[in-house]
């Protein structure tokens, strides 16, 4: 699958290119947000400024019918649904008509049409807006005037039934100009999923099957509102969520039945200013968060939680190296946050502080545009950052680079590299132990399937994590009117104590870590604590590559009934997987299935059509089969080997039309309005052939525990949604 960002220069060569500007020139007053695309008169020159742009022109841009095929609620939605389309696995930073600004997710809740396009910028741009070297970035570029009420209700549950969830979202949205506000409300509810609602063949469901449940009840009521305003220069952000949670669910600890009782409440708001002041861009935002969790069951707990954090950052241009200007970006945060657990009449209060500061320097070495003597190089930036960190939880500190070289316009590398050692979150090391959702384990010293609720919560033995990671990254296109793109990367990352999870319950595992098992006097598997820990060390190499492209569109008044197209392939695969336990114990490849097994190689293929009233969305997503070892070194009769897997989604959207729908006037962006006040009905099925995990033994026979309903109980799942516009 490495061919895979090549299949574009073999299929139709270099003549056919049509490319992106790779750098849009600034000055110093450029890098303010440009609010309208104004025609500026210069001794009778006329100069078009594009409003919202980037500092540098985008590798992948989204326009408005492109987006609204993406079939989201959301703005949210569309950037999961990105992610996933290119292939990005880390965070992305999101930027807001060109420019960062406090709080960037707070503009999540608004629906797709209130964008006009939204641009995916290439690797150096993480770095110019103060990202990690590599991040991406996407920029959103809103409507200049927008107004809609919306509300959605879906309802689905699984083709073989015994569980359903309702669901209903409201929201009130509005944009003029930099004034911009949202108020919404979600509330949702699911039904329990009983043990005997499914043959799993677990031997002790037993006559109180009935009662067990497999995936707990619950209810959720949610609240958000925000608010952006200009006051004079300053531009403030203003967001308050609030959210509560109840579940009730009955789990079988050893021979008795318990049922548990939880209810969450949370309450978190921010405020954020920004402006340019001196050639400076100065953000800075105050956020708190207030939550308590009440848990009735086995051990009566009751859990409260205050954070507070102010987050502070300045970039500007420095000085001008004739290839372009040096880019400054600094940061800085502070965190303090509480904690009390009263359980069991035991009273635990703990308390986290966290000071950390970051800067960072985009250096410009050569131009392609303007530079006569180095232009035919092509553009060159370099970034060299660090930052140091200081917490209770331990000290830290970051050194990283990258060099982003793009020798054609149609050509972009990427190299990155980092070194970190981090502290440790409070949640990581103070958050109660709790019971988890019932989980079948397959027991390799039992050669038998159990169901054990884990042991949950954080671990105040954590010790503070180190990795150095590297990248290489190529991306090419897009390549004629269907904007035909590539990627190709390398990854490798190496991590000394890094913090993880307990990997599978194999011998290897068990040997190293017996404090997290618990057996009965016959040796029956009864407890597993899940708990964060460290691992001695692990090393990682893999190779991603990606292909995609879209239908070419027609102008003018035809665009609007046009079919809008766009197809997506991303393949990984892994070259090594090493992990330690412990210190002085032998390294375990994974990729072989020592300490348990992980897939080589995955794929995932994406695609996305809309035409008039219709929309279409499709993924699919396979990974490769793998063998877990009993025993690390050596294949085994007893081993358990997991078939491959595939799941497919579908969804299928319609929209009734209503007579309330106008054309734009000229003067407004985005073209003619892009969704009526009529209802849209959308139908969606996840894993649509309904597959399961399947495993044998390395003998050939059964897997206990691999039953139909053992590992995933719930299958196909059908979900009917009903979405209109007030």
């Amino acid at each position: 699958m490495i061919w895979l960002p090549f299949i574009s220069v073999i299929a139709i060569g270099q003549a056919e290119i049509i490319p992106p500007s790779f750098f849009i020139e600034k000055t110093d007053e450029q890098v303010a947000p440009n609010i309208l695309s104004t025609p500026v008169d210069v001794d009778d020159v006329e100069v078009l400024v594009r409003r919202g742009a980037a500092l540098v022109a985008p590798e992948v841009e989204l326009e408005g019918a492109e987006i609204d095929a993406l079939g989201a609620w959301d703005v949210g939605e569309v950037l999961t649904r990105l992610r996933e389309m290119l292939g990005i696995s880390d965070q992305l930073l999101v930027i807001i008509n060109g420019k960062r600004v406090p709080n960037p997710e707070v503009f999540s809740g608004f629906p797709p049409d209130a964008l006009v396009r939204a641009e995916l910028l290439p690797s150096e741009g993480g770095a110019l807006y103060g990202g990690l070297p590599g991040q991406r970035v996407v920029n959103l570029v809103l409507q200049q005037h927008f107004s809609s009420y919306d509300g959605r209700t879906a309802g689905s549950r699984p083709t073989q039934g015994g569980t359903t969830s309702l669901s209903g979202d409201l929201r009130r949205s509005g944009i003029s100009g930099e004034k911009t506000y949202l108020l919404g409300g979600q509330a949702s509810r699911e039904t329990a999923l009983r043990a005997d609602e499914r043959r799993r063949e677990i031997l002790h469901d037993g006559l109180e099957a009935g009662a067990v449940t497999i995936r707990p009840s619950g209810d959720a009521w949610a609240g958000n509102a925000m608010l952006t305003r200009p006051f004079g220069a300053w531009s403030s952000v203003f967001s308050l969520n609030g959210q509560v949670r109840r579940s009730r669910s009955v789990v079988r600890f050893d021979s008795d039945i318990f049922e548990t009782n939880r209810r969450t409440e949370s309450l978190s708001g921010s405020a954020g200013l920004s402006r340019f002041v001196a050639g400076w861009s100065l953000l800075a935002s105050l956020n708190g968060q207030v939550s308590r969790s009440l848990e009735d069951g086995a051990v009566d707990t009751r859990n409260e939680n205050q954070s507070i954090s102010l987050n502070a950052s300045a970039s500007r241009s420095l000085v001008d190296l004739g290839a372009g200007p040096v880019v400054a970006n600094l940061s800085a945060n502070l965190m303090e946050s509480r904690s009390m657990v009263d359980r069991a009449q035991s009273r635990m209060v703990t308390g986290f502080q966290s000071q950390e500061g970051r800067a960072s320097f985009t250096i410009p070495l050569a131009r392609a545009v303007g530079a006569p003597v180095v232009g035919w190089i092509g553009d060159i930036h370099a970034t060299l950052g660090g930052g140091l960190r200081d917490s209770s939880g331990g000290g830290g500190e970051e050194l990283n680079g990258a060099l982003a070289w793009a020798p054609r316009k149609w050509l972009r590398l990427n190299g990155a590299w980092s070194t970190n050692s981090d502290s440790i979150s409070d949640l990581q090391r103070f958050e109660p132990l709790y019971q988890g959702a019932p989980r079948v384990f397959f027991d390799f010293r039992a050669g038998k399937a159990v169901e054990i609720a884990p042991i949950l919560g954080g671990n105040p033995a954590l010790k503070a994590p180190r990795s150095e990671r590297f990248s290489l990254n190529a991306a090419i296109g897009p390549f004629t009117e269907w904007g035909m793109a590539g990627n190709f990367g390398y990854q490798a990352s190496e991590a000394m104590d890094g913090i993880g999870v307990l990997p599978d319950l194999t011998a290897d595992v068990e040997a190293a870590f017996p404090e997290r098992f618990e057996r009965d006097a016959n040796g029956r598997l009864i407890s597993v604590d899940l708990r964060p820990l460290n691992l001695s060390s692990s090393l990682t190499e893999g190779l991603t590559s990606g292909f995609n492209f879209s239908l070419p569109r027609p102008q003018g008044v035809a665009a609007n009934e046009a079919t809008v197209a766009r197809f997506s392939l991303n393949h990984s695969l892994q070259l090594r997987n090493l992990t330690t336990l412990l210190e002085g114990r032998p390294d375990l490849n994974r990729l072989k299935g020592d300490g348990g097994g992980v897939s080589r190689q995955s794929l995932r293929a994406m695609l996305d059509v809309k035409r008039g009233r219709w929309g279409l969305n499709a993924s699919a997503r396979w990974q490769d089969g793998y063998r877990t070892r009993r025993n690390g070194g050596r294949d085994d009769p007893s081993d358990l080997v997991l078939k491959p897997f595939t799941a497919v989604g579908l969804k299928l959207s319609f929209q009734m039309m209503s007579s309330s729908v106008r054309a734009s006037t000229s003067s407004e962006e985005g073209g003619a309005r892009r969704r009526s006040s009529g209802l849209q009905v959308n139908l969606e099925v996840e894993n649509l052939f309904d597959a399961r995990p399947e495993a044998r033994l390395g003998d050939g026979s059964a897997a206990p525990g691999y039953g139909r309903d053992a590992q995933d109980p719930i299958g196909r799942v059908v979900r009917l949604s009903v979405q209109r516009r007030f």
